[in-house]
């Protein structure tokens, strides 16, 4: 496992996310939540793999609670947990009141994760949000935590190009969160990925298996979709073609991209757990295949790479 130290943190390559631990996540079907002791023997599992970071949010349920326990019996003070907090659309333009809400959640995570300061905080972007008013009002919200030592570095989760475009320069935003997956091209075609890497912000990447939708079968897709099973056999085709799985393919892609410190991933089971941090090991795609695989996925339709507008 190769980690990078930030200050007194260590961010593994891998990063596990506790969404699917703290509520009902899962679209697929297999995909369950598991009850509080599998989700609480999977942290420390994970701990002793040596994952060093770990991923959560305010409205993930009770998955604070659950890393907050983990702190409680020991962890490592150089644990990288990353948390986020979400304003209300009528605080995006009323400073005050955004710093407020940002205060009142951080300090309320804080109090979940029995922390007394918060390695990494970002700013939950949401969709509906005019990114250049977000980009007038978060950056000092950041600057404003870190100065009262409630956090030690700030950043922003992300959903598309356009709100990393805007982002992405910010001196306050040290750390980026983005969807990142062999089906979705538009990031990599974009000259600010070559930016982002040469400037060492420090980027997870969450998504690599689209929320589980690369791992279907084409037959059980349904509603809109069922426009995705074209470039599902192409992917088990690709992957075939380097003898890799089709989780092992999605996995290399996003390891060996240029600029990426952690790689965001779920685990329901130990099983999920292990095979996972084993992927990290796999072999890397052959140049010929992964560029004939980008070529194909450029088609994938919008509406697909975008999971809150899947209609099933």
């Amino acid at each position: 496992m190769k980690y990078k130290k930030i200050g007194i943190f260590e961010i593994s390559a891998l990063t596990l996310g506790t969404v699917s631990l703290g509520i009902p996540y899962g679209v697929f079907s297999g995909q369950q939540q598991p009850d509080t002791g599998v989700a609480g023997q999977l942290l420390r599992a994970a701990s002793k793999y040596g994952i060093s970071s770990f991923d959560t949010a305010r409205e993930y349920g009770i998955a604070e609670q659950l890393l907050g326990t983990l702190v409680a019996d020991g962890l490592s003070a150089g644990t990288a947990i990353v948390s986020k907090f979400k304003i209300t659309a009528d605080a995006v333009t009323r400073p005050a009141l955004a710093k407020q809400q940002a205060f009142d959640s951080v300090r309320e995570s804080l109090c979940r994760l029995n922390l007394g300061q918060l390695p990494f905080c970002l700013f939950h972007m949401v969709s509906g949000y005019d990114p250049n008013a977000v980009c007038a009002v978060v950056p000092g919200i950041l600057e404003s935590l870190i100065q009262e030592g409630l956090i030690a570095y700030g950043g922003i989760s992300l959903d598309n190009l356009t709100e990393l475009k805007t982002f992405a320069a910010l001196p306050a935003i040290k750390v980026l969160q983005v969807p990142v997956n062999i089906w979705d091209q538009r990031l990599m075609g974009d000259p600010v990925w070559e930016t982002l890497a040469a400037q060492e912000k420090i980027i997870f990447a969450r998504s690599v298996f689209l929320k589980g939708l690369l791992l279907q079968r084409p037959e059980e897709l349904s509603g809109d979709l069922k426009a995705a099973a074209y470039f599902i056999e192409q992917l088990a085709l690709f992957a075939k073609a380097c003898d890799m799985s089709v989780a092992g393919f999605c996995f290399s892609y996003v390891r060996d991209l240029p600029g990426i410190t952690s790689i965001v991933f779920g685990a329901e089971t130990l099983q999920q757990l292990e095979e996972n941090i084993g992927l990290l090991n796999g072999k890397r795609i052959p140049a010929d295949v992964l560029e004939k695989a980008k070529a194909c996925f450029k088609g994938v339709p919008e509406n697909v790479l975008i999971p809150r507008s899947w209609k099933l």
